[in-house]
């Protein structure tokens, strides 16, 4: 047999899992090969030290029907955790000075107006191909409508004006 094929085999063949059949081919095999007599000998070292870990103390008789209980208690009083809390946005702010928070809340209250006003932007505008575009996937083109890249584009396009003699 090739190694590829033993491999998969070597940890039930450590821990005694295979049949009579297999273990004899296996065992055939691993006196012919160098590598695969090392991974066995590396299998039975971790399995020494697993034997060796402490044992693991057993469960408290109940503790299943504690837990469920209360996962029922809890459910039954409609206790939620909530899933975003302001705690962390204190803690930044519990750090700064009393000119610092109101700089940062009026940063704040400005880049919400501004984004308030920059979307008030009609989704509904015809496109050359005569059809409504409602979902807004024209902020995706390489200059979005309404920007400053557009404006410049629209600037820079205009025939320039002639000087009145």
């Amino acid at each position: 047999m090739e190694c590829r094929t033993i491999k998969p085999y070597l940890e039930r063949y450590v821990d005694g899992e295979v049949d009579t059949g297999l273990r004899r081919r296996v065992q055939n095999h691993l006196t012919r090969c160098p590598a695969c007599r090392r991974r066995c000998d590396e299998i039975r070292e971790l399995g020494g030290l697993f034997a060796a870990a402490p044992p693991v103390p057993p469960v408290p008789n109940g503790l299943h029907a504690r837990i469920m209980a209360e996962a029922r208690r809890r459910q039954g009083a409609g206790e939620t955790r909530p899933v975003w809390t302001l705690a962390p946005l204190r803690a930044l702010f519990a750090g700064l000075s009393t000119p610092m928070r109101l700089a940062a809340g009026v940063t704040a209250l400005l880049a919400v107006v501004t984004g308030i006003g920059l979307t008030r932007h009609d989704f509904r505008q015809e496109n050359p191909a005569g059809n409504h575009d409602i979902n807004g996937f024209e902020w995706f083109a390489p200059v979005p409508p309404a920007s400053m890249g557009a404006a410049y584009l629209a600037m820079i396009e205009e025939p320039q004006y002639e000087e009145r003699q």
